[in-house]
């Protein structure tokens, strides 16, 4: 789950940096502006999950996140270069890193509380490498999805925006796509897994 989930998180920065610049013609510092309201809501999130992640079961934490953050690329693919910032793109940048940063926070508690202490730095640099292993493993995935559709799409300048819009949509819909995976896998592979983060004595 952390491999694919991590690998939206960093797509959906690049892909709507690319979306901003390539697409909708926005200088590279106003791309990262549009792009901002994402690390305020990573950080944000980061914060409150360690108030609520012991008040819940972790499949409903992990489920509930990784459901709203499968909105954004929903969202990113549905938009049209037209339309205002506000209108689909804001709302996609907030709600993404949402799934990420919980599941983070989670999957460190779970393997501080499943492993004993001789095999927790272990388990902690296994379920990082993972994470990274999405990062690297998605933004190659999504490039060869964007440069093919984008080269077979109709238009004949491959580098006009709405060619490369094209290849955008596909890759936010493969996105998607990715997180309905990462819901399914959360029902299936965490359903018996209670609360976490309670300290025991």
């Amino acid at each position: 789950m952390v491999l694919f989930t991590t690998a939206v998180t960093n797509c959906m920065e690049l892909f709507s940096s690319l979306f901003f610049q390539e697409v909708q013609g926005h200088s590279a510092l106003g791309a990262s502006l549009q792009i901002l309201p994402s690390l305020i809501a990573g950080a944000l999130t980061n914060i409150s999950t360690g108030i609520f992640v012991n008040r819940m079961p972790v499949m409903w934490v992990v489920f509930i996140s990784s459901g709203i953050s499968a909105v954004a690329p929903l969202l990113m693919a549905l938009v049209q270069p037209e339309w205002p910032y506000w209108y689909n793109a804001f709302f996609a940048q907030i709600l993404t890193p949402l799934s990420c940063d919980i599941l983070f926070t989670v999957g460190l508690l779970i393997v501080s509380d499943v492993f004993p202490k001789r095999m927790q730095a272990l388990s902690g640099a296994v379920f990082n490498t993972c994470a990274q292993l999405g990062t690297a493993i998605g933004l190659s995935i999504t490039s060869v999805i964007a440069a093919s559709v984008t080269n077979a799409s109709h238009y004949a300048d491959k580098t006009s925006p709405n060619a490369l819009m094209v290849g955008y949509r596909a890759v936010f819909w493969t996105m998607f796509a990715w997180m309905l995976f990462v819901c399914l896998v959360c029902v299936l592979g965490l359903r018996r897994v209670g609360g976490i983060g309670v300290k025991q004595d």
